[in-house]
């Protein structure tokens, strides 16, 4: 058995590692279990027709399916891990790798969204600013910036963490990843915070299972985000410039609550 990946290591993206691989059948269990974000985005996307701008875009699944609509689509991730798949999954859509928080691509869009709660994958305020501003940048004038965060329930987010393990249901393992027999177990491990920069660090597990239950294979990746607060956030896109901002709970519009989903809608002007 392999020794786990230290948490510096790669990222929590790792080239050729099981999280990556399993990506996507884990954000197909979160399109059954959660509020699904697909056809919101693909309705924003249609209401304005394009072009599109996902940044975050990691296996490029939302800027594919906007790309099935007909409408121009491009996405933009750091990770070249998730980038390979993207392109494997989605030749025909242009698919860029850079920081979010530090890119031109020369030209302006529609829409930009930033789906998956993938803002808190910036792990500083000013990160997180930097990136609103840029998408800012990117959008035509009257263009929108639509995007979804999760609302922190603080209770979760004190100083001790939280120790809770959590296991998902077996998946198959991802093809050219292990052996055809073996099994899939992906567990999150213990969970640490830092309430004073708003920061969390997620510790997630991924283990090929042989039939008879022995581990053939182990990795271990870490996983860094920031919570933001609705207030914080309402600051941050007026100070980028942002005008008609809109918040909700979910994905159908339903009014702000605590501890839901952050799903806000912002404007540049005209």
């Amino acid at each position: 058995m392999t020794s786990p990946v230290q948490p510096d290591d790669n990222g929590f993206y790792p080239e050729g590692g099981l999280n990556v691989a399993s990506y996507d059948l884990r954000a197909e269990l979160d399109r059954k279990l959660f509020d699904d974000p697909l056809p919101f985005y693909r309705d924003w996307a249609l209401e304005t027709g394009g072009p599109v701008l996902e940044l975050g875009c990691g296996t490029g699944r939302i800027a594919g399916d906007i790309a099935r609509q007909g409408i121009a689509v491009e996405g933009l991730d750091l990770s070249a891990a998730m980038l390979a798949q993207a392109r494997r999954n989605y030749p025909d859509v242009t698919w860029h790798q850079a920081d979010m928080c530090d890119f031109d691509l020369g030209r302006s869009f529609a829409l930009v969204i930033i789906p998956f709660r993938g803002l808190q994958e910036v792990t500083t305020a000013s990160g997180q600013r930097a990136a609103l501003s840029r998408a800012f940048a990117h959008l035509k004038p009257g263009g929108r910036l639509v995007f979804d965060l999760i609302d922190p329930d603080l209770r979760y987010c004190l100083p001790e963490g939280d120790a809770e393990i959590v296991q998902l249901p077996l998946f198959p393992m991802p093809a050219g990843m292990g052996a055809t027999d073996s099994r899939l177990r992906i567990t999150a491990m213990e969970r640490t915070n830092t309430p004073l920069t708003q920061q969390f660090c997620e510790h997630w597990r991924f283990e090929e299972i042989a039939p008879d239950g022995t581990v053939r294979h182990r990795e271990d990746n870490w996983h860094s985000m920031r919570w933001v607060h609705r207030a914080e956030m309402a600051l941050m896109l007026e100070l980028c410039g942002f005008i008609s901002i809109s918040e909700y709970s979910g994905f159908r519009q339903e009014p702000p609550r605590y501890a839901a989903n952050q799903v806000w809608v912002a404007q540049r002007p005209a």
